[in-house]
């Protein structure tokens, strides 16, 4: 499960997301430890090109009045793969999520961040949904990696592959998601970065407590 990421401009994200040709950097909502129900930045291409919008991190959503706000029924922040069968957003709306980085404890204890190489910019590929002018997202969460197991024994976030044509599929119309299939699995490398982790003090903090080595 997937509740805490940064999504740090000190990390060049910013350019990485302009590099990808994907339009209004600008508009990004950086910062680190963000929380489930916030609004972050997602990148959809649901009016044709690639772009930055905000999004409440929890996928369902109830009325608030003349607004939206979390579901309390349901806790939605991650959508798990083995039921991405079920989901319409699987075909029709998916989304990425700029990070830099996330953070995973197992049952609550013995928090660490995860990063790639030297903290190099990722995205989560997610899941979005309407409702009237708000978006929502979810992170997608696979099985964990044998190596990531003691960390968090449940469950990886998606990562998509530093590759131009998979980003295009991603974020595109066509509902097909065999292509999919074989990225359904956690993987320790993006775009030639290993993958890293490091203990820190709680979740929510950013002071670490051990030094960063590879997993």
């Amino acid at each position: 499960m997937c509740s805490l990421f940064d999504a740090d401009d000190d990390a060049g994200l910013e350019r990485f997301i302009a590099e990808h040709g994907i339009h209004h950097p600008q508009q990004m909502i950086f910062g680190r430890r963000r929380r489930p129900t916030s609004k972050i930045s997602i990148v959809t291409a649901r009016h044709g090109e690639p772009v930055v919008e905000n999004a409440i991190w929890h996928l369902y959503l109830q009325r608030d009045g003349d607004g939206w706000k979390p579901h309390k029924k349901y806790w939605s922040i991650n959508s798990n793969w083995k039921k991405l069968g079920q989901r319409p957003e699987y075909r029709k709306s998916r989304c990425l999520i700029p990070a830099t980085a996330w953070v995973e404890s197992q049952n609550g204890k013995n928090p660490v961040e995860f990063t790639f190489g030297d903290h190099k910019p990722f995205f989560f590929c997610g899941l979005y949904k309407t409702w009237g002018e708000t978006l929502s997202c979810s992170i997608i969460t696979l099985d964990a990696h044998p190596d990531t197991a003691r960390y968090h024994e449940k469950s990886f976030p998606m990562i998509a592959p530093d590759n131009e044509e998979f980003i295009a599929r991603w974020l595109g119309p066509d509902e097909d998601t065999m292509p999919f299939e074989p990225y359904l699995h956690a993987d320790k490398q993006i775009g030639g970065a290993r993958l890293n982790v490091q203990p820190v003090t709680r979740a929510t903090a950013t002071e670490y407590i051990g030094p960063r080595q590879e997993v």
